[in-house]
């Protein structure tokens, strides 16, 4: 199916507007083929989906199953408050706003261990983060970032002990877990000729990969100078050549949206994990359908509270990298999406097979 857009309203009439997103359009592609008919309401980014009579509605990956409270809670410090609560471990930290001075800035900074994460509260893609975080000046000039990524009023940062470990999505309802994927930051490997630049160009023509995230699961590699500035700190520069097989990180965060890998890694974690991952979601109220980013020291192992964390919670995941990742098995996320807001769909096609 080709990109599809949203239609806005002008003085000159019904206009083409944002494209939607990779999974929406992955969506509308199986309720087509699964007979459920769909529109989309001008003016808006909501998509209505109507099987056998029956109408139900999402916006981006948002499902009618999830309720207004949940996405007030998509907040990370309203998140982490509740994760707590629920006996979930996530990384020890504090929230901030504007209207913070610099004495608590700094009293935070003095109380949290080192190195620290820094990162908006309301953030998504991965933009505005600061990892690895150790002197004040990288403090203060990480939180000022973070603070910029929204005008919002309620908007503010989230300051975090780093936890060293693998980084992992996780996506699924209250009921199951869907799918469990590695994230991997941006990489090349070199074959013992090409330069750094070259090996990204090469990496960035692979048929799962797009510059906009609308029509493939993953995301090009961009050159800029967070990436060139990355690679210094590896006494490497884009022309530089790597050996065969030698293999480079180019960010530090590891978004998709940043030019990460997603590994399917669904099999091989252990049950612990899920049990965990299962109490995350019921621990905010209202929340059906989500995407947990979770850490790991070593995820096919039995979890302690010392060997995990739970990152955030996304209430709007997007679902395509778990059908198409970069590595591994499809999970059919797109379809369990469907059968999570028309739960009598997948009997009438279990009746059918």
């Amino acid at each position: 199916m080709s990109k599809l857009t949203y239609k806005r309203f002008t003085p000159s009439g019904i206009k083409k507007g944002k494209d939607l997103t990779n999974s929406s359009r992955l969506l509308i592609s199986v309720a087509e083929e699964y007979g459920v008919k769909w529109k989309i309401i001008n003016g808006t980014q909501i998509v209505i989906l109507n099987y056998n009579g029956k109408e139900e509605a999402y916006y981006h990956q948002v499902p009618s199953t999830t309720t207004a409270i949940a996405i007030y809670c998509d907040n990370k410090k309203i998140t982490r408050n509740l994760l707590k609560q629920a006996g979930v471990s996530v990384a020890n930290g504090y929230a901030i706003n504007k209207s913070h001075d610099k004495k608590y800035l700094l009293d935070i900074f003095e109380d949290l261990k080192k190195p620290l994460v820094v990162k908006p509260s309301d953030g998504t893609w991965g933009e505005n983060i600061t990892i690895g975080v150790s002197t004040y000046e990288e403090y203060s000039q990480a939180v000022e970032l973070a603070l910029s990524y929204s005008t919002r009023k309620n908007s503010g940062v989230i300051i975090e002990e780093m936890f060293l470990g693998e980084e992992y999505r996780i996506l699924l309802t209250k009921e199951k877990v869907i799918g469990v994927l590695k994230r991997i930051p941006a990489n090349v490997t070199g074959n013992g000729k090409d330069n750094i630049k070259k090996l990204i160009a090469t990496k960035n023509k692979e048929e799962l990969r797009s510059s906009n995230g609308v029509n493939k699961s993953h995301l090009k590699i961009i050159i800029n100078e967070k990436l060139k500035k990355y690679l210094a700190d590896q006494n490497l520069d884009t022309d530089a050549i790597l050996k065969k097989g030698q293999r480079v990180f180019l960010k530090k965060v590891s978004n998709v949206s940043q030019g990460g890998d997603a590994i399917d890694f669904t099999d091989l974690v252990h049950s612990s994990v899920k049990e965990i991952a299962l109490k995350a979601i019921r621990a905010i109220p209202g929340l059906s359908f989500a995407g947990l980013d979770f850490m790991s020291t070593d995820i096919t192992k039995e979890q302690t509270k010392d060997s995990y964390i739970i990152v955030e919670i996304n209430a709007s995941p997007g679902f395509d990298i778990h059908d198409f990742p970069y590595e591994g098995k499809n999970r059919h996320a797109t379809r369990e999406f469907l059968f999570l807001i028309f739960p009598e769909l997948r009997h009438d096609l279990s009746q059918i097979n």
